[in-house]
């Protein structure tokens, strides 16, 4: 029995978990026990130190975490202390970036997930949009229409995925939400198109402005079908453009703004 033990004490290495980060999670249990909303405030340090029976320095280690993840924000002066933040998209669709700065991705990987899930949020906003979306909408398609005419790549494809970005607003479905943003992101900030032929280029911006059109008209009438045909289409058309105009993705991922 004692020769079974040993073995199993020798196989056996437990990682040592730091105080800080142990006070870390507990804290979010506590912020996720108390259902606690953003602008909430968790104790000042001088009462978790008493709390944890840890030093300052315990303390503020175990904040820091907690503020580098975004879930709080130190405020200052005599009622200041950590406060509940709303979770930033911003924040996490950059370490998601970070993640995939690692991998190998494709503009083919993306349109693979883009040609169903754009389809997904279209028909999650159908009968949802306001009077203010579809302004918004027709204002980023005449955007789109006046960089075409006057040959301005950038502002063109900008916008177009800006479009996309809209209908995400006006969906209730957090997650369709979270990955159509990503995707957006992506598509928006890092990718390059290599092939300088202007026609291509062209052809490019009045098929999206088209399609735009298209959806938004279908929108107005609430026609799912129509929605799921046009949606459907203008993937296959935009995945189809991206491989003719030779597009491939920037290798820095990793950085806070576009290249």
């Amino acid at each position: 029995m004692d020769q079974v033990s040993g073995k199993i004490d020798k196989a056996v290495k437990f990682k040592r978990i730091k105080l800080s980060d142990q006070i870390a999670e507990d804290l979010r249990r506590t912020i996720a026990r108390e259902k606690m909303v953003p602008g909430d405030r968790l104790p000042h340090e001088k009462a978790l130190m008493e709390h944890y029976g840890c030093a300052k320095g315990t303390i503020r280690e175990a904040l820091k975490a907690l503020e580098v993840e975004g879930l709080i924000a130190m405020q200052s002066g005599p009622n200041g202390g950590p406060e509940i933040q709303p979770a930033s998209l911003e924040i996490a669709i950059q370490q998601l970036r970070q993640y995939m700065h690692f991998q190998t991705l494709t503009f083919q990987n993306v349109y693979e997930v883009r040609k169903s899930i754009e389809v997904a949020l279209a028909l999650s906003v159908v009968g949802k949009l306001t009077d203010e979306d579809y302004r918004k909408l027709e204002a980023n398609i005449k955007i789109c229409v006046e960089a075409n005419r006057d040959g301005n790549r950038t502002i063109g494809r900008t916008a177009e995925t800006e479009f996309h970005d809209i209908l995400c607003d006006a969906s209730d479905n957090p997650l369709l939400i979270f990955i159509c943003r990503f995707l957006n992101s992506l598509l928006r900030d890092l990718v390059s198109f290599r092939s300088p032929s202007l026609t291509e280029h062209e052809q490019f911006g009045d098929h999206n402005v088209e399609s735009h059109i298209a959806l938004v008209e279908a929108f107005k009438r609430q026609d799912k079908d129509a929605v799921v045909h046009i949606m459907k289409e203008h993937m296959c058309c935009a995945e189809d453009f991206m491989c003719r105009l030779d597009a491939a993705f920037n290798s820095d991922l990793l950085s806070r703004s576009s290249g």
